[in-house]
């Protein structure tokens, strides 16, 4: 019987995540939600208490998978490349990027409240932060040298042209390229981030080594 009820709640999640993640949180009507978990309307209810307190849960859970998710892949993608920061983050993003432009309206449904009531006191706008500080530890090191203040700045303004494509993959059509969903278009724009955020690729050292003399002719 747990199980069974188990079950029925998380197919509702799923349901409510997934009409977020195609047609955005305005059409997450309780409704939408029955019909796609193959529930009655009452078992929401039954299980979550109120439909705002279903989106409350389906944003909790995706801003954990999604924040914290990245963060966590960021942390693979370092020590896959043993850690070279800006190697790994080349492929950090090349990774994230297809996902977050196929579903454009999960990202919109977490900021919903700050871009359309200027309202920054929610969850989300907290994960946000806690997001973007721990991305900052992770980085900070291989930043290029400045102030704490101009290091914040360089982030800050590195995750805001990210997800801006991720908001609205088409906002700036003609300029950057429509394959961001695939790995091999995302590839250009995430190398480009990376070089805005660390700056110019060092030139490799030199091996020490003796100079080969040129022969004299006569």
């Amino acid at each position: 019987m747990e199980s069974e009820q188990g079950g029925a709640r998380e197919r509702i999640m799923e349901a409510a995540i997934e009409v977020v993640a195609r047609e955005g949180i305005e059409s997450l009507t309780v409704r939408a939600i029955a019909q796609r978990a193959g529930v009655n309307v009452a078992a929401i209810n039954y299980y979550f208490g109120s439909k705002e307190r279903l989106v409350e849960a389906v944003l909790a859970r995706t801003l954990e998978n999604g924040l914290g998710g990245q963060l966590r892949e960021l942390d693979a993608c370092i020590e896959a490349e043993r850690g070279d920061v800006r190697v790994a983050l080349e492929r950090f993003v090349r990774e994230l990027l297809p996902d977050a432009v196929r579903y454009p309206r999960l990202s919109a449904a977490h900021l919903h409240d700050a871009i359309m009531r200027q309202d920054y006191s929610g969850q989300a706008v907290k994960a946000y932060r806690d997001f973007l500080e721990g991305f900052f530890r992770r980085v900070r090191l291989a930043l290029p040298r400045g102030t704490e203040e101009e290091q914040r700045l360089s982030v800050a303004a590195f995750w805001s042209a990210l997800h801006l494509v991720c908001l609205a993959p088409r906002l700036c059509e003609g300029f950057v390229p429509r394959g961001l969903h695939e790995r091999a278009g995302a590839e250009p724009f995430a190398r480009l981030l990376v070089q805005q955020l660390l700056g110019e690729r060092p030139e490799p050292r030199r091996r020490p080594g003796r100079h080969r003399r040129e022969k004299v002719p006569g």
